[in-house]
């Protein structure tokens, strides 16, 4: 499937044959972008279909697009990667968001930490979301990442654990779980050399002051792998990214 626009249509818009834009996705293609009649790009639901389409008809609130091939999980790694970051002051989450959706990163965790100097407000995971969707179509992804609500450290933890089971005998959530902590080693390439490889892997970043000791003994307990960065002290929310980079990149998944 070529990687000509990307536009975005709920999956209850997808049909046999027919696609259905509307709202700012009919606007943005028609009054920004031009597209006539005959023309060809694809829409992605948002949950890993992909779909080439040629526009068929342009109407005053809708486009609607013939379905010419479909493609599963189009632009998307084949490590999910969850990335649980401290919400740093002012915009810089929203930056994080926008990146890590262009790397690669599945999934976000905003993170509360005994130091986090920010507990977002209500509206901000629908502000995430939007942000993580426009990133997904620029980056030519057809899963556009979850938000989830806001966690504490310690119930991530709690989450995170590296025993057999987790909480009431739970299989564990993910193969692998990394916190940045400075001065750190590197687990990256035992990994990556793992068998069968893991699939599923979380990342933990802090706040600007790091965590603190107590947070470090939780997840000391919960057996999470601790991993440093590099020689450079970085802000929390170039951690994040530099973190989905190296990560993704010791898998194979920026080659």
């Amino acid at each position: 499937m070529s990687r000509r626009e990307f536009f975005y249509a709920p999956p209850e818009n997808f049909t046999a044959d027919v696609i259905t834009l509307a709202g700012d996705e009919h606007s943005h293609l028609v009054r920004v972008l031009h597209h006539k009649i005959g023309d060809r790009v694809t829409v992605v639901d948002g949950v890993g279909m992909a779909a080439e389409c040629e526009i068929v008809e342009i109407g005053k609130t809708v486009t609607r697009l013939r379905l010419i091939k479909k493609a599963r999980r189009l632009g998307e790694p084949f490590v999910h990667l969850t990335l649980a970051q401290a919400v740093p002051k002012g915009n810089r989450f929203d930056w994080m968001i926008e990146k890590a959706t262009e790397i690669g990163v599945s999934a976000f965790i905003p993170l509360i930490c005994e130091r986090s100097e920010v507990t977002p407000g209500s509206g901000k995971n629908d502000r995430w979301h939007r942000l993580a969707l426009a990133a997904m179509k620029q980056s030519c992804r057809s899963i556009c990442p979850a938000i989830s609500e806001p966690v504490m450290f310690g119930a991530l933890c709690r989450r995170a654990s590296s025993l057999p089971t987790g909480p009431s005998g739970r299989l564990r959530e993910f193969d692998f779980v990394l916190l940045a902590h400075e001065g750190a080693g590197d687990p990256l390439p035992q990994l990556v050399n793992r068998s069968p490889k893991p699939r599923i892997g979380l990342v933990m970043i802090g706040p600007e002051g790091g965590f603190s000791e107590n947070e470090i003994k939780l997840a000391r307990e919960a057996g999470i792998t601790f991993w440093g960065l590099g020689p450079r002290r970085l802000r929390a929310e170039t951690a994040g990214v530099v973190a989905a980079i190296k990560i993704l990149a010791a898998f194979g998944e920026l080659s």
